[in-house]
C-alpha cells in the first residue's frame, strides 16, 4: 500500500467513537445528517420504487385509472401506453396535461371486460389511486380478464385500500407526521409548536370504520385488503413478488408478476 492511501486510512482512527452512526434506518421519519434534503414525497419513493427499474424503450405499459396524468407523465418513456379510464379523456383533461404525446392510448371503460386490449401484449401495469375505489368484484375482474392480455414476467403494481394499514397509520400519526416530527419541543417556541398541532388537525386524519355494503357511492373507498387481494391473485394464477413495497405508509403497493 502506497503511503497516501495508508495516511488515509490512518485519518479515520479519531474520528466516531462509539461508530459512525447516520440515523435509525427503520424510521420513515428519522432524523439523519441530511437534514432537510433527509426526506422524500412518497409519490416520488413509489416511483423510483415501481416505476423507474421498469419503464424503458422497449415498456409497453397498462396503467388503470391514470385521471388527468400524473403517473403517466412517468411511463412516457415507454414504447407505448395504453390507458383505461372511467371518465373520458377530455374530463380529465389528460392529453392536454401530458402534451399530447403520440404512443398513448386512451380508453373510457364501461365494464371491466378489458376487450380493447390486445392479446399477449403488455410487459408492465400500474394503478394508483384507483382500485382504492373500485369494489373487491371489479378488481377481481380486472384481475382475470387483463391477466391474458400481459406477457410472461410482467412486473404489475397495484395500490389498494386497506383499512387495518390505514388505521395502523392513524393510530400511529405522531410517528408517522412530518409535523409532529418539526414540532419543536421547547415551551420557548410555543406559538410555533401551536402551529403544528393546527397543521395536524387541519388534515382531520380520522380511523376508517368497516364497509357494512357494497353500494356505489361517488368517490367511495373500498376495503380490498392485502391478504384479500393477494390470495385473489394467486387463485387468478399471478406470482407475488410483495404483498407490500412499503413505499406508502398509509395505503399498500402490491408488486406481483404474471407466471
Amino acid at each position: 500500500m502506497n503511503q497516501k492511501l495508508k495516511d488515509e486510512l490512518d485519518s479515520f482512527q479519531n474520528l466516531w467513537e462509539g461508530g459512525f452512526f447516520e440515523g435509525d434506518t427503520l424510521n420513515p421519519l428519522a432524523k439523519s445528517g441530511y437534514g432537510q434534503l433527509g426526506y422524500m414525497s412518497i409519490l416520488y419513493a413509489t416511483y423510483l420504487r415501481c416505476i423507474k427499474p421498469y419503464i424503458n424503450k422497449d415498456t409497453v405499459a397498462l396503467e388503470i385509472g391514470p385521471g388527468r396524468g400524473a403517473w403517466t407523465k412517468a411511463l412516457l418513456p415507454s414504447k407505448e401506453i395504453y390507458a383505461l379510464d372511467a371518465l373520458p379523456e377530455e374530463y380529465n383533461r389528460f392529453f392536454e396535461y401530458l402534451g399530447f404525446p403520440k404512443n398513448i392510448k386512451y380508453f373510457q371503460v364501461k365494464d371491466f371486460k378489458c376487450q380493447m386490449l390486445p392479446d399477449d401484449y403488455f410487459n408492465y401495469m400500474f394503478s394508483f389511486g384507483c382500485l382504492c375505489h373500485v369494489s373487491f368484484d371489479g378488481i377481481a375482474e380486472y384481475a382475470r380478464n387483463i391477466f391474458p392480455k400481459l406477457k410472461h414476467n410482467s412486473n404489475c403494481f397495484w395500490m389498494v385500500a386497506d383499512y387495518d394499514k390505514y388505521n395502523k397509520a392513524v393510530a400511529n400519526l405522531n410517528n408517522f407526521s412530518i409535523w409532529a416530527t418539526l414540532m419543536p419541543k421547547s415551551r420557548r417556541y410555543l406559538p410555533l409548536k401551536w402551529l403544528f398541532m393546527y397543521l395536524m388537525k387541519r388534515e382531520k386524519v380520522r380511523p376508517v370504520q368497516p364497509d357494512l355494503d357494497d353500494e356505489p357511492k361517488p368517490g367511495r373507498w373500498y376495503n380490498a385488503g392485502i391478504e384479500r387481494t393477494c390470495s385473489m391473485l394467486l387463485d387468478a394464477g399471478y406470482k407475488i413478488i410483495d404483498p407490500d413495497v412499503g413505499t406508502n405508509l398509509r395505503d399498500p403497493i402490491i408488486h406481483f408478476i404474471k407466471t
